[in-house]
Formats: structure tokens, sequence, C-alpha cells
């Protein structure tokens, strides 16, 4: 689970800026709250807010450059090749990015600073026992072990200069790194219009028939007008997503009809897709990373997925989401949090990227927050004055 992530130097994001997952003490929606190994309950959902091209995109990216270094093309560099750096406009220091998290219920404290050539700094914390312990720390090229020193030393040695000590230290199966480098690879789902693959609903879908029921159940929810869906073998021996509609006559009689999902509307192909991956995150606790969480559905089905997440009885393991979004229906204090909903604005003169939570505008309770928000109360609207 993710407690919080610091971002500093990354595209419109210059000053340090952390987006936290820990709960404030507003006492409305604890059901809203995960309650875990940890010592405070975290947030099961934060939105973020803003105009266009206010930066809110690029808080997710900042994570999304993390995992790509951790996990990802970038964590396969060989030596000479680019980091994938991008600092704020013309800044020549390096970008920092730290992520707090539990996984196996231990706290762990990861960061590192880098730019286009290398790693400048990185180092790795935990707390087994409720105290604070070093597993290694990084300066460029000098090192700092408390364990298995001896190994960790050859390892550091074998390390390029612009590759993560967390990735070479797992290559070479060291323990003392595992558990941090596998919340990386099990715990991040990043969700788009371009990676969320229909694919992982199929393999869902024709994967246990109590699965097929979960997803089934939601698509009826979501009122598609699907009534049954299957899986089909084509000529060519591939599968095909037959969906099943039912028509009820003039003379109440009922007929059905069958489609491809390549035959539904865009809007129903990106909900199914979309519940595939809902369904594997609630049942593997990962942290679902979603921008513009409402693109191509009716804004009832986003409050659906939303819910999902929010409920203790579906989300049994630890959920989480992090999500971008300009639907304005959301902002309801009888549905979110004020922790939860943050907004991301960026400052005229310098062009930098804010970001601000609610709760730091102490809005009363029952307060029509929608309202407030579209009439400019809180920022990070568009400026059509100006126009």
């Amino acid at each position: 689970m993710l407690i919080q992530f610091t971002i500093e130097n990354h595209r419109s994001i210059k000053e340090r800026t952390v987006v936290s997952f820990l709960a404030s003490k507003d006492s409305s929606l604890k059901e809203n709250l995960i309650y875990s190994d940890y010592k405070k309950p975290l947030l099961s959902a934060v939105a973020i807010y803003g105009a266009n091209a206010a930066g809110k995109s690029n808080v997710l990216h900042a994570l999304k450059t993390i995992s790509d270094m951790v996990v990802g093309a970038s964590s396969k560099l060989s030596m000479g090749q680019r980091l994938p750096w991008e600092p704020f406009g013309i800044s020549k220091e390096p970008t920092s990015f730290e992520v707090v998290y539990l996984y196996k219920g231990i706290r762990y404290a990861y960061g590192f600073s880098f730019d286009d050539e290398g790693i400048n700094t990185e180092y790795l914390y935990y707390w087994p026992n409720g105290r604070e312990a070093l597993i290694f720390s990084r300066e460029n090229d000098a090192y700092e072990f408390r364990e298995n020193i001896s190994e960790q030393t050859v390892l550091a040695s074998r390390t390029l200069y612009n590759k993560l000590y967390l990735v070479s230290s797992n290559d070479w199966n060291l323990p003392q790194t595992a558990n941090a480098y596998c919340w990386f690879v099990e715990q991040l789902t990043f969700l788009t219009h371009e990676n969320c693959d229909i694919n992982q609903s199929l393999i869902s879908l024709i994967s246990t028939n109590e699965m097929r029921a979960r997803m089934l159940k939601e698509l009826l929810v979501a009122d598609l007008g699907i009534v049954d869906i299957n899986v089909k073998n084509t000529i060519d021996n591939t599968s095909a997503i037959i969906t099943t509609h039912r028509v009820v006559n003039k003379d109440y009689s009922t007929d059905y009809f069958q489609l491809l999902m390549s035959q539904e509307s865009i809007g129903t192909q990106y909900f199914f897709a979309l519940i595939g991956e809902w369904l594997k995150a609630l049942d593997n606790g990962s942290l679902l990373v979603c921008d513009l969480i409402e693109d191509g559905l009716h804004p009832l089905l986003t409050r659906r997925l939303i819910e999902m997440i929010q409920d203790q009885f579906i989300n049994t393991k630890g959920t989480q989401l992090l999500f971008t979004t300009h639907d304005a229906m959301l902002l309801d204090l009888s549905f979110m949090r004020r922790d939860q909903i943050w907004f991301a604005q960026k400052d005229k003169n310098r062009g930098s990227t804010e970001l601000f939570s609610l709760s730091s505008f102490s809005p009363r309770r029952g307060e029509n927050i929608r309202k407030g928000y579209l009439e400019g109360r809180f920022g990070a609207i568009p400026n059509l004055s100006d126009f």
C-alpha cells in the first residue's frame, strides 16, 4: 500500500511536492479508509483535479517514471544510454523521487535522484520492528551497507552508473532488497486508454466461473444492455468475446441477440477492459493509477468504479486508487473525504505546478464543494476571464 510519494524537479513540478495517502483527522466517511498494519489509516482513493495543462498528469507521470526505472525499459539500460530525465524548464539540477509504502506488513522508504547520465543518490530504509533501519545508501559511486556488507559491496561494484542499485541487486537475487523491489512488480498498475488491455478482461473471464460471475455482475450494474458474456473460438482458433443482449418485443415476448465485443461501443469496450484490471487489482491489493478516469465513461460508471475501491466489503485486500479527473460530479463530501480531493494549479509567473488538498481550505460539512470549485474558490480551474 502506498503511504506517500515525493516529486522534485520533474516536468512542470519544480519544488518538492508530496502526494499523501495518509488520512487526516477528518472523522467523516471512515468507510473510505484502509486500516492496515501501519499505525495510521490510509486513504483508499485520491483524486486530483485541475485545469488542462495544470500538471496533474505529470504527478502520475512521475510515479510512472519511477516504475519505469525500477521494473520497466529504463531498468535495462546499457552503459552510456540516457535515463528518462525530464527536469523543470531549463533546470540542470537532478530530479528526485521518493516512495514510502507497505509491503507484507513492512514499511519501506525508497528514493533516488538522477539526471540524464546517471544516478546521483539512492537509498532504501525499512522498519522491520517499528524501528528505522538502513538497507543501503548511495552517493554516486560511494555506498553504505549495514547488512551482508561483503556481498553487497561486490554487487555495488557491478552496478552501472545509470542503473539503480535496487534493480541490479535484484538481478543477483539479493534477499535484503527483494521485498522492496517486489512491491513495484506486483503492486503498481497504470491504466490508460492506450495500455488498458481488453485481453486482461478476457483472461479474467475464462479463468474461473467465479470471476466470470463477478465480471457479469459489474456489466449488469453498469446497465450496458448486456445480460450475458462468453468466450468462443473463431475459425482461426483465436478467442472472441461474445456479448448477449435481450430485446422485449411489443407483444412482451423476449428475443436475444449476440455481438462481438469489437462491435460494442468504444465506451462499453473500455469499461469491459477496465473491469478486468479492476477485479485483478482488488484481488491483489494493488495501487491503480488512472489518468482521466472518466474518459469515455458515463459519470455513474465512473462513480461505480470508485465505489468498488471505497467499499470495504468489495475491497478486502487494501487496493488503492490514484486518479486525475475533470468530473465535477464526484466533488461530493458525502462520497469523498476532504483529504481525498487534491488540486493541481500552475503558477502563472513561474510556470510550475502546485499541488494542494481540499483539507487546506477547511470546508464545512455539507458545503457544496462542487459549486465552490466551479466558481473558482479552490483554484485549479481555467481562468476564462483572461480570454
